[in-house]
């Protein structure tokens, strides 16, 4: 039986191998305690699991967030009776972890993509804060789908921060330009800049005569 159906027979203890592949199916060790708690039981309540280790409620949702962004948690909203029962499902992680064990193992590059796509979310919460899942489809598809190079795209951020326009919709009209002009890459989008810069200084420094005999003497 595969660590995924062992779980579903509700007589899995957690495996070593969880362990072994700690970096690649769950998003930091903090976020790792919020999902034991939920291993434990699926009906334990965010403010319960606050409360329990110290942190606010909304470090609490953070980490459920991120859970679910990296896969190894899914939050299902349930109608009962007229009420909204949310589950929380630790399932995904064991599925991750049998394809790490090598009943469907990733290939280098499906890696080297899931990495790319960790550090550029870790990069737009730190400015954003929360990623939500649709966000983190955006990003995949900036990297993935149009094809923009990672660096560039942390490059783009970085514009919108400093011109107060953080949004995912301004972050890609920057590299569609930048892609329009045939800058695609960091040294390329930094050379341009330094020639703004210096056609700017220029213009600025110019001078310029002024006649001794006009119509003031």
């Amino acid at each position: 039986m595969t660590y995924y159906d062992e779980f579903m027979a509700g007589h899995l203890v957690l495996p070593h191998a969880l362990l072994e592949h700690f970096a690649k199916i769950f998003p930091s060790s903090e976020d790792f305690l919020i999902w034991l708690y939920f291993y434990e039981n699926r009906d334990t309540l965010p403010s319960e699991i606050a409360r329990k280790i110290g942190k606010s409620l909304p470090e609490v949702n953070h980490s459920i967030t991120s859970l679910q962004n990296f896969g190894a948690l899914k939050v299902t909203l349930v109608e009962l009776n007229g009420d909204v029962e949310t589950i929380f499902d630790v399932s995904p992680a064991f599925k991750h972890l049998d394809d790490l064990s090598g009943s469907n193992p990733l290939t280098g590059a499906e890696n080297q993509e899931e990495g790319q796509l960790k550090e550029l979310v870790g990069v737009f919460e730190a400015e954003m804060g929360m990623v939500s899942p649709m966000q983190v489809d955006e990003l995949r598809a900036m990297l993935f789908e149009d094809k923009y190079d990672l660096n560039l795209i942390k490059l783009a951020l970085r514009e919108a921060v400093l011109n107060r326009k953080l949004s995912l919709k301004y972050i890609k009209g920057i590299l569609r330009n930048w892609h329009n002009d045939g800058i695609t890459s960091v040294q390329a989008a930094e050379n341009r800049e330094n020639q703004h810069q210096e056609s700017k200084s220029a213009t600025g420094h110019q001078d310029f005569y002024i006649p001794m005999d006009g119509p003031w003497n």
